[in-house]
């Protein structure tokens, strides 16, 4: 069954990504923003940042009893003891990363989606999906065995996704060291990132995180996709949001948050990847940089080597030699990739 989705998927992919070309590239997809698509705009781009009181002293959670074989990992617990990771970049790098999941309903399409595209990306999983209660958890829990078994990096997205400076001591201790347990059980592993719902923070909560060597990891690419219910405002969402940062922040790229639990932000998955291959295609006719789909967050993770937990993580970027090999290859695959568009 997985085998034969898989083949629809890549034949679907393919199909699509021309035409979302040829539909979306070069022009709005509709006469002009819905008033819904604007307010998400807006609030993906001024989303405020909470602010509180001391950190807490946080135990470590209990022994977890000796969990049954897992999927072997591939590097869900390699990126702890972090700066905090907005995403900034000067490069046109572009991170795809999923909150909220896994959902049954969703979430086995977007994998089938990711792998015919050849993209990896980072899930945050919100434990209490997966905590196998019910028939409904215990296939949420298979699914989310099966992202790391396709490659992807998985991290925290707490408990039950309160916002964690709301919360009282023993209210955030239940949140994050709860989510551990279930992980581990689940997944054989706790995974070393998080992501704070809503991107809430505090000094406090920054302390109890860098205390359980967590990096947390917010976004800068926004799409709104909480706040609409179609794929193509989402793409619009995104399309502004990028255009703005480019123009205000310097960023090309950076983290695209997006939510695996709406059928529309796994169609506008689909959408963004062929808008940024259609934008490839036009950079590489003028010598510019092109967008680089990484796999996974060692560009923009860096050590936090003694910094205060507060402390931001620097504008990602690229050794020379590093950043010259990647654009070189993507500039082969994208000539090849546009010539066949265009004779399609």
């Amino acid at each position: 069954m997985r085998l034969r989705s898989a083949v629809r998927s890549i034949w679907y992919v393919n199909a699509l990504a021309v035409g979302a070309v040829v539909a979306h590239y070069g022009g709005p997809t509709q006469a002009e923003l819905t008033q819904t698509t604007a307010a998400a705009v807006r609030s993906v781009l001024e989303a405020p940042r909470a602010h509180a009181a001391a950190a807490i002293d946080v135990q470590a959670p209990p022994e977890a009893t000796e969990p049954t074989p897992r999927p072997k990992r591939p590097d869900s617990t390699s990126y702890g003891r972090g700066r905090i990771v907005e995403g900034t970049t000067p490069h046109r790098l572009i991170l795809f990363t999923f909150d909220d999941g896994p959902e049954r309903r969703t979430t086995p399409l977007l994998l089938d989606r990711l792998d015919a595209a050849g993209i990896k990306a980072v899930f945050f999983l919100t434990a209490s999906r997966i905590a196998g209660r019910n028939a409904a958890e215990r296939e949420q829990a298979q699914l989310a065995q099966e992202i790391v078994q396709r490659g992807h990096l998985v991290g925290s997205h707490t408990v039950d996704h309160l916002q964690l400076p709301l919360l009282d001591d023993t209210g955030v201790q239940a949140q994050v060291l709860g989510a551990e347990q279930i992980f581990q059980r689940v997944l054989g592993f706790r995974p070393s990132l998080i992501r704070p719902p809503g991107g809430a923070r505090s000094p406090r909560i920054d302390a109890l995180l860098a205390e359980r060597n967590y990096t947390t990891v917010l976004w800068n690419l926004g799409a709104g996709d909480f706040q609409v219910k179609s794929a193509n405002e989402v793409l619009d969402t995104f399309r502004k949001v990028l255009e703005r940062r480019e123009r205000e922040n310097g960023d090309h790229g950076g983290i695209v948050l997006l939510h695996d639990t709406y059928a529309w932000s796994v169609d506008a998955f689909q959408l963004i990847w062929a808008e940024l291959w259609a934008r490839n295609c036009k950079l590489l006719e003028r010598g510019e940089e092109l967008y680089d789909i990484v796999s996974d967050l060692q560009y923009f993770h860096q050590p936090r080597d003694g910094a205060p937990p507060g402390t931001v993580a620097l504008p990602a970027r690229l050794p020379a030699p590093v950043f010259e090999a990647r654009q070189a290859k993507l500039r082969r695959e994208t000539a090849q990739r546009c010539t066949a568009t265009d004779g399609f």
